[in-house]
Protein backbone atom coordinates (compact mmCIF):
# COMPACT_ATOMS: atom_id res chain seq x y z
CA UNK A 1 0.00 0.00 0.00
CA UNK A 2 2.73 2.54 1.06
CA UNK A 3 3.86 2.22 -2.99
CA UNK A 4 0.76 3.02 -3.96
CA UNK A 5 0.61 6.05 -1.79
CA UNK A 6 4.13 7.06 -2.98
CA UNK A 7 2.94 6.42 -6.93
CA UNK A 8 0.24 9.00 -6.19
CA UNK A 9 -2.16 5.66 -7.07
CA UNK A 10 -4.70 6.96 -3.81
CA UNK A 11 -6.40 9.86 -4.01
CA UNK A 12 -9.64 9.43 -2.21
CA UNK A 13 -12.70 7.62 -2.13
CA UNK A 14 -14.56 10.10 -4.40
CA UNK A 15 -12.10 8.13 -6.65
CA UNK A 16 -12.15 4.82 -6.43
CA UNK A 17 -9.34 2.55 -7.34
CA UNK A 18 -9.37 0.64 -11.05
CA UNK A 19 -7.58 -3.25 -10.34
CA UNK A 20 -5.10 -2.01 -13.20
CA UNK A 21 -4.59 1.07 -11.35
CA UNK A 22 -2.44 -0.69 -8.54
CA UNK A 23 0.76 -1.37 -8.42
CA UNK A 24 1.89 -4.70 -6.63
CA UNK A 25 4.82 -5.70 -4.62
CA UNK A 26 7.76 -8.06 -5.43
CA UNK A 27 11.03 -7.88 -3.34
CA UNK A 28 13.09 -10.27 -1.52
CA UNK A 29 12.82 -9.06 2.07
CA UNK A 30 16.17 -10.51 3.52
CA UNK A 31 18.35 -13.08 3.11
CA UNK A 32 15.97 -15.35 3.95
CA UNK A 33 12.62 -14.55 2.54
CA UNK A 34 11.12 -13.90 -0.76
CA UNK A 35 7.37 -11.73 -0.63
CA UNK A 36 4.69 -11.09 -3.20
CA UNK A 37 1.87 -9.18 -2.82
CA UNK A 38 -1.25 -8.38 -5.35
CA UNK A 39 -4.68 -6.54 -4.78
CA UNK A 40 -7.83 -7.17 -6.28
CA UNK A 41 -8.34 -11.57 -7.15
CA UNK A 42 -10.24 -13.49 -8.89
CA UNK A 43 -12.69 -15.28 -7.18
CA UNK A 44 -10.84 -18.09 -8.00
CA UNK A 45 -7.53 -17.16 -6.95
CA UNK A 46 -9.41 -16.71 -3.43
CA UNK A 47 -11.57 -19.65 -3.26
CA UNK A 48 -8.04 -21.82 -4.07
CA UNK A 49 -5.42 -20.10 -2.09
CA UNK A 50 -4.23 -20.77 1.20
CA UNK A 51 -6.66 -19.02 3.88
CA UNK A 52 -3.58 -17.00 5.07
CA UNK A 53 -2.62 -15.80 1.84
CA UNK A 54 -5.68 -13.99 1.87
CA UNK A 55 -6.88 -10.80 3.93
CA UNK A 56 -9.00 -8.21 3.50
CA UNK A 57 -8.50 -4.08 4.86
CA UNK A 58 -10.64 -1.06 4.50
CA UNK A 59 -8.74 2.07 3.48
CA UNK A 60 -10.66 5.41 2.05
CA UNK A 61 -13.72 3.82 2.13
CA UNK A 62 -13.25 0.79 -0.21
CA UNK A 63 -12.26 -2.68 0.95
CA UNK A 64 -9.11 -4.20 -0.76
CA UNK A 65 -8.78 -7.80 -1.17
CA UNK A 66 -4.61 -8.56 -0.67
CA UNK A 67 -2.60 -11.77 -1.74
CA UNK A 68 0.31 -11.75 0.66
CA UNK A 69 2.69 -14.16 1.63
CA UNK A 70 6.37 -14.64 2.28
CA UNK A 71 8.58 -17.49 1.61
CA UNK A 72 10.46 -18.36 4.09
CA UNK A 73 13.86 -20.02 3.13
CA UNK A 74 13.50 -18.19 -0.87
CA UNK A 75 15.32 -15.26 -0.26
CA UNK A 76 18.61 -15.09 -2.15
CA UNK A 77 20.86 -15.79 0.50
CA UNK A 78 19.06 -18.87 1.46
CA UNK A 79 18.49 -20.08 -2.05
CA UNK A 80 22.80 -19.70 -2.43
CA UNK A 81 22.87 -22.00 0.46
CA UNK A 82 20.54 -24.43 -0.92
CA UNK A 83 21.56 -24.47 -4.78
CA UNK A 84 25.32 -24.76 -3.75
CA UNK A 85 24.08 -27.78 -1.64
CA UNK A 86 23.60 -26.88 2.40
CA UNK A 87 21.00 -26.55 4.67
CA UNK A 88 19.86 -23.75 6.62
CA UNK A 89 20.53 -23.78 10.20
CA UNK A 90 22.21 -27.32 10.03
CA UNK A 91 26.05 -27.02 10.98
CA UNK A 92 27.91 -28.57 7.71
CA UNK A 93 28.01 -32.72 7.93
CA UNK A 94 31.23 -34.14 9.07
CA UNK A 95 32.72 -30.15 10.48
CA UNK A 96 33.13 -29.88 6.60
CA UNK A 97 32.29 -26.53 5.02
CA UNK A 98 32.89 -27.56 1.31
CA UNK A 99 30.17 -26.77 -0.87
CA UNK A 100 30.78 -27.91 -4.96
CA UNK A 101 27.96 -26.76 -7.49
CA UNK A 102 27.75 -26.25 -10.92
CA UNK A 103 26.45 -22.81 -10.74
CA UNK A 104 30.52 -21.16 -10.05
CA UNK A 105 33.26 -20.99 -12.59
CA UNK A 106 34.81 -24.25 -13.32
CA UNK A 107 37.77 -24.84 -10.96
CA UNK A 108 36.76 -21.63 -9.06
CA UNK A 109 37.17 -21.93 -5.43
CA UNK A 110 36.64 -19.00 -2.61
CA UNK A 111 35.01 -18.11 0.47
CA UNK A 112 31.21 -17.43 1.48
CA UNK A 113 30.15 -16.41 4.45
CA UNK A 114 26.10 -17.42 5.65
CA UNK A 115 24.71 -17.42 9.11
CA UNK A 116 27.82 -16.98 10.49
CA UNK A 117 29.17 -20.29 8.58
CA UNK A 118 31.91 -19.87 6.75
CA UNK A 119 31.81 -21.82 3.89
CA UNK A 120 34.60 -23.22 0.95
CA UNK A 121 32.53 -22.87 -2.53
CA UNK A 122 34.09 -24.70 -5.20
CA UNK A 123 32.72 -25.00 -9.25
CA UNK A 124 32.46 -28.64 -10.68
CA UNK A 125 35.58 -29.40 -13.30
CA UNK A 126 35.45 -28.04 -16.51
CA UNK A 127 33.24 -30.04 -19.08
CA UNK A 128 29.94 -29.74 -18.51
CA UNK A 129 27.58 -27.21 -19.73
CA UNK A 130 27.18 -24.55 -16.76
CA UNK A 131 23.72 -23.11 -17.50
CA UNK A 132 22.05 -26.25 -18.15
CA UNK A 133 23.62 -27.66 -15.49
CA UNK A 134 22.59 -24.76 -12.71
CA UNK A 135 19.36 -24.03 -14.26
CA UNK A 136 18.79 -28.19 -13.37
CA UNK A 137 19.49 -27.70 -9.71
CA UNK A 138 17.58 -24.59 -9.19
CA UNK A 139 14.52 -25.60 -10.67
CA UNK A 140 14.58 -28.63 -8.21
CA UNK A 141 15.41 -26.69 -5.55
CA UNK A 142 12.25 -24.89 -6.34
CA UNK A 143 10.42 -27.71 -7.09
CA UNK A 144 6.67 -27.17 -5.90
CA UNK A 145 8.12 -25.04 -3.18
CA UNK A 146 5.43 -21.93 -4.66
CA UNK A 147 2.14 -20.70 -6.07
CA UNK A 148 0.94 -19.17 -8.51
CA UNK A 149 -1.29 -16.51 -8.90
CA UNK A 150 -3.24 -16.10 -12.40
CA UNK A 151 -3.40 -12.35 -11.78
CA UNK A 152 0.52 -12.04 -11.94
CA UNK A 153 1.08 -11.41 -15.43
CA UNK A 154 -1.89 -8.75 -15.93
CA UNK A 155 -1.12 -6.50 -12.99
CA UNK A 156 1.94 -3.62 -12.60
CA UNK A 157 4.70 -4.56 -10.35
CA UNK A 158 7.26 -2.70 -8.82
CA UNK A 159 10.46 -4.92 -7.96
CA UNK A 160 12.78 -4.14 -4.86
CA UNK A 161 16.36 -5.47 -3.20
CA UNK A 162 18.10 -8.10 -4.98
CA UNK A 163 15.93 -8.03 -8.40
CA UNK A 164 17.41 -4.62 -8.43
CA UNK A 165 20.69 -4.87 -7.92
CA UNK A 166 21.16 -7.72 -10.10
CA UNK A 167 19.50 -5.44 -13.18
CA UNK A 168 22.29 -3.07 -11.58
CA UNK A 169 25.58 -5.76 -12.22
CA UNK A 170 23.93 -6.41 -15.58
CA UNK A 171 23.93 -2.74 -17.03
CA UNK A 172 20.20 -3.08 -17.47
CA UNK A 173 19.26 -0.69 -15.44
CA UNK A 174 20.78 3.00 -13.83
CA UNK A 175 21.85 3.08 -10.07
CA UNK A 176 20.77 5.99 -9.44
CA UNK A 177 17.14 6.01 -11.19
CA UNK A 178 16.10 2.52 -11.44
CA UNK A 179 13.79 1.77 -14.41
CA UNK A 180 12.46 -1.37 -16.00
CA UNK A 181 13.33 -5.22 -17.09
CA UNK A 182 12.32 -8.27 -18.36
CA UNK A 183 11.59 -11.38 -17.11
CA UNK A 184 13.29 -12.94 -20.78
CA UNK A 185 15.98 -10.22 -19.78
CA UNK A 186 17.23 -12.05 -16.78
CA UNK A 187 16.81 -14.78 -18.78
CA UNK A 188 19.19 -14.58 -21.24
CA UNK A 189 21.54 -12.44 -18.95
CA UNK A 190 21.94 -16.08 -16.97
CA UNK A 191 22.71 -18.24 -19.87
CA UNK A 192 25.13 -15.40 -21.45
CA UNK A 193 26.75 -14.94 -17.87
CA UNK A 194 26.86 -18.44 -17.00
CA UNK A 195 28.21 -19.11 -20.76
CA UNK A 196 31.01 -17.17 -20.35
CA UNK A 197 31.95 -18.66 -16.83
CA UNK A 198 34.48 -21.41 -18.65
CA UNK A 199 36.32 -18.36 -20.33
CA UNK A 200 36.69 -15.64 -17.89
CA UNK A 201 35.29 -15.79 -14.54
CA UNK A 202 32.99 -12.73 -13.44
CA UNK A 203 34.35 -10.29 -10.65
CA UNK A 204 30.64 -11.57 -8.68
CA UNK A 205 31.50 -15.19 -8.88
CA UNK A 206 27.57 -15.57 -7.75
CA UNK A 207 26.08 -13.81 -10.50
CA UNK A 208 25.61 -17.01 -12.87
CA UNK A 209 23.78 -18.79 -9.47
CA UNK A 210 21.83 -15.95 -8.78
CA UNK A 211 20.78 -14.71 -12.45
CA UNK A 212 18.96 -17.99 -13.00
CA UNK A 213 17.35 -18.59 -9.38
CA UNK A 214 15.34 -15.10 -10.07
CA UNK A 215 14.64 -15.92 -13.36
CA UNK A 216 13.15 -19.57 -12.55
CA UNK A 217 11.63 -18.12 -9.55
CA UNK A 218 10.00 -15.47 -11.68
CA UNK A 219 8.11 -18.21 -13.60
CA UNK A 220 7.49 -20.25 -10.87
CA UNK A 221 5.67 -17.26 -9.47
CA UNK A 222 3.32 -17.34 -12.93
CA UNK A 223 5.26 -14.45 -14.62
CA UNK A 224 5.49 -14.86 -18.29
CA UNK A 225 8.91 -14.10 -20.12
CA UNK A 226 7.21 -11.12 -21.37
CA UNK A 227 6.58 -9.54 -18.34
CA UNK A 228 7.81 -6.51 -17.40
CA UNK A 229 8.75 -5.04 -14.01
CA UNK A 230 9.47 -1.12 -12.52
CA UNK A 231 12.56 -1.44 -10.61
CA UNK A 232 12.69 1.41 -8.21
CA UNK A 233 14.68 2.56 -4.70
CA UNK A 234 12.78 5.67 -4.62
CA UNK A 235 9.65 6.92 -6.54
CA UNK A 236 8.69 10.63 -6.50
CA UNK A 237 12.20 10.92 -4.94
CA UNK A 238 11.16 8.80 -1.58
CA UNK A 239 12.84 6.22 -0.55
CA UNK A 240 10.98 2.93 -0.81
CA UNK A 241 12.71 1.55 2.33
CA UNK A 242 11.09 4.33 4.18
CA UNK A 243 7.72 3.79 2.53
CA UNK A 244 5.99 3.02 5.78
CA UNK A 245 6.69 6.23 7.43
CA UNK A 246 5.56 8.12 4.21
CA UNK A 247 2.58 6.60 4.18
CA UNK A 248 1.52 7.20 7.57
CA UNK A 249 2.10 10.57 7.19
CA UNK A 250 -0.09 10.89 3.99
CA UNK A 251 -2.85 9.18 5.08
CA UNK A 252 -2.53 11.69 9.10
CA UNK A 253 -2.90 14.59 6.33
CA UNK A 254 -5.81 13.14 4.62
CA UNK A 255 -7.82 13.42 8.35
CA UNK A 256 -6.49 16.67 8.55
CA UNK A 257 -7.97 18.17 5.55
Amino acid sequence: MSVKVLGLRIHSDSEPLESSELPVCLQVSGPQENRIRTHDLLTKTIQTSPFDYISSFQMFNNTHTLYSHSYLGLGLMSARLAVLGGVEGRSPVGGSSELVSPCLAPEFSGQWEHAEVVYTVKGQKAGEPVYESCLNKVEKVLYKKVRRAVEAEHMDFYAFSYYYDRAVDLGAIEEKNGGSIKVSDYIEAAKRVCGGLSVAPVENPFLCLDLTYISVLLQELGFPAHKEFKLARTINEVETSWALGATFHYIESLHNR
